[in-house]
């Protein structure tokens, strides 16, 4: 079987043997048809997991059907502006195209290079034709509330969106911590529904912040309490009422759309808390005139967390007792997961990286017990690389830096911020120490065992390192011992979002070895900051950091060889080798702060996606 790649700018199309044949493909004559060469894979050797992460997929695993993928993030044959950018897929069908099997599918390796005059065409080709209504819902949204990556990655596409002339309307819970300085809002009437026998109901407020229609579900009952968005009656995480929580808001979304008068071309759920948006607009308003032409999409964020609850909370959220049995949409070893359902019915699944699209179908330790539906979807998992805000993430301009700086002065600037920082904590004034920084929630998946593992390896290797961030309290207290054995060499500082822009312009190197990863932002916002990331070959890390001792042209971090505390410091042993070496310590921090790690090429790519499920028509602007 001979596997043929096709390169548009940012979107890459696998196809092979028969899968070929049952799609067709409309391309401009000077896009370039490559095969791939022989023996050429990506990096993807298979992670041992650990403690709660050995736990986390269960025991029986769901039938495996043939799946398919299409990757969408940057490669380096899509750099090349003269292969730049072809049509949307095109098959007359709501769910796409039959694609290569999971076994063809080669993932992309790296953003690299200058893409500029690829997105530009593909603006122009993906993001023609009518505006689009698209309703937008997440837990969580920058600048409103955020726990973490969903909330900046749910505000960046509903801006970014809005920006190009479509109509967003983003609802979220009207949370007693919601930030809204300056936000003008006005009553917009209210929604009533069907919860546990029983007709609750929110009242509406709406606002125009950036271009987004902003609309905020108002219940006390659910969204007036201390915490953050998912603290349940008695503790955060709790299940005591977030099942009732997560279904009305999913439910609600939609009614306040129709409340609003607004019809949605695109219901774009965001994880576990949105995901039954899309069960219930298959089941519930199948035959609803107000939702006959929209279209959902589910995108995971992290396949760890899929708001699994007891059998007893289908009936609650207005769902039967079919629609929740065995084999059923919703049913989830014994219980039920908004997120399963979400991936069963919507009528297509995104996430946030061409790598762990892959990693999710083809591994149990990844797929977490969802594999086989996800690999039981006729038209895969779109993989599209989330993206950063440039303007937020630079240093010649960031106003939270000691000093500002550039490619051309990094090394100058880096050294100022450095010294401050090294003031700032109480550690050693030794410019010349490399410094190794970890910006993280302090989880196992993010490998931070690991680090503290491997700390006194790193300070006898003449290294200085700064931890930001907190979470799991015996993660915390093995910190604290690092920072008390080691004075002046090691130190912590709880994340702040403000504080964290001096860490990363200071830091030598990123400390980033999990044991999944999603996508992840914070090597991306390490790049900007000329900061050379140390990372697991897994997830958004593979594709988007360079190993510079395999490719020293454009390497721009370092990617670990085992998860391990010998890879670990193995790989630290690299950075300190590359820092003591100015030429190659320049060249890889040039490269890194010259990456386009902008959100133009997943915009493409859910515009694309958004059309092709809405049949809406694509005209060259």
């Amino acid at each position: 079987m001979r596997r043929i790649n096709l390169f548009f700018g940012g979107l890459v199309i696998l196809l092979s043997g028969g899968a070929a044949a049952q799609m067709r493909v409309d391309v401009p004559a000077d896009v370039r048809l490559a095969a791939s060469a022989p023996g050429v894979s990506a990096l993807a050797p298979t992670l041992p997991t650990a403690g709660p992460l050995a736990a986390a997929a269960p025991a029986r695993t769901a039938p495996i059907f043939s799946p398919s993928s299409v990757a969408i993030g940057p490669t380096a044959a899509a750099t090349d502006p003269a292969a730049s950018v072809a049509n949307a897929l095109e098959d007359g069908g709501a769910r796409g195209a039959a694609m290569a099997p999971a076994a063809a599918a080669v993932p992309a390796y790296g953003r690299g290079g200058s893409v500029g005059a690829a997105h530009a065409q593909a603006a122009a080709l993906f993001d023609g034709g009518r505006p689009l209504n698209v309703l937008m819902a997440g837990a969580e949204a920058v600048p409103f509330i955020k726990t973490g990556g969903l909330a900046d990655v749910v505000d960046a596409l509903s801006r970014g969106l809005a920006e190009r002339g479509h109509r967003v309307v983003l609802v979220l819970p009207k949370y007693r911590a919601l930030k809204l300085d300056g936000v003008a809002l006005s009553r917009a009437g209210e929604v009533s529904v069907p919860m546990g026998g029983r007709n609750e109901t929110a009242r509406l407020w709406k606002a125009k912040v950036g271009g987004v229609d902003l609309v905020l579900l108002d219940h006390e009952g659910y969204y007036d309490r201390p915490g953050g968005p998912y603290q349940g009656k008695t503790s955060v995480y709790a299940d005591d009422d977030n099942a009732e929580r997560f279904a009305f808001y999913s439910r609600a979304a939609l009614e306040a759309a129709r409340a609003l008068g607004f019809k949605p071309d695109i219901a774009h759920a965001h994880d576990w808390h949105a995901g039954l948006m899309a069960a219930y607009l298959k089941l519930t308003y199948g035959n609803d005139p107000f939702f006959a032409a929209t279209r959902s999409v589910v995108t995971i964020h992290n396949l760890a967390f899929q708001g699994v609850y007891p059998i007893e909370a289908a009936a609650r959220a207005g769902f039967s007792g079919e629609q929740a049995a065995p084999m059923g949409p919703l049913e989830y070893w014994g219980g039920i997961s908004y997120l399963k359902g979400g991936l069963a019915l919507a009528d297509a699944v995104t996430t946030v990286s061409p790598t762990y699209a892959r990693e999710i179908r083809e591994k149990s330790e990844f797929g977490m017990g969802l594999e086989g539906v996800l690999n039981a979807r006729s038209d895969g998992v779109l993989g599209i690389l989330n993206g950063l805000d440039p303007e937020l993430n630079d240093p010649r301009t960031d106003a939270h830096i000691a000093r500002n700086y550039g490619s051309g002065d990094v090394a100058e600037g880096k050294a100022a911020n450095k010294a401050w920082l090294q003031r700032r904590l109480g550690l050693e004034q030794r410019l010349g120490a490399p410094l190794f920084v970890v910006a993280s929630r302090l989880a196992a998946q993010k490998g931070i065992d690991l680090v503290l593992e491997s700390i006194d390896e790193l300070v006898a290797r003449g290294a200085q390192v700064v931890v930001t961030g907190s979470g799991d309290a015996a993660l915390e207290e093995s910190l604290a011992a690092a920072v008390a054995r080691h004075p002046g060499q090691v130190a912590a500082h709880p994340f702040d979002e403000i504080f964290v822009h001096a860490v990363y312009a200071a830091a030598d190197f990123l400390l980033m070895p999990s044991r999944f990863e999603p996508c992840g932002l914070s090597q991306l916002i390490a790049h900007r900051y000329g900061a050379l990331p140390i990372v697991t070959p897994t997830g958004g890390l593979v594709d988007t950091v360079r190993d510079l001792r395999l490719d020293a042209s454009r390497g721009d971090g370092i990617m670990m060889r085992e998860f391990s505390v010998r890879g670990l410091v193995e790989a630290v042993e690299a950075a300190i080798a590359a820092y003591r070496r100015p030429a190659s310590l320049s060249a890889a921090r040039a490269t890194a702060m010259g990456n386009d790690s902008s959100w133009g090429s997943a915009l493409d790519a859910y515009v694309a996606l958004y059309r092709r499920l809405t049949g809406a028509a694509e005209s060259a602007r």
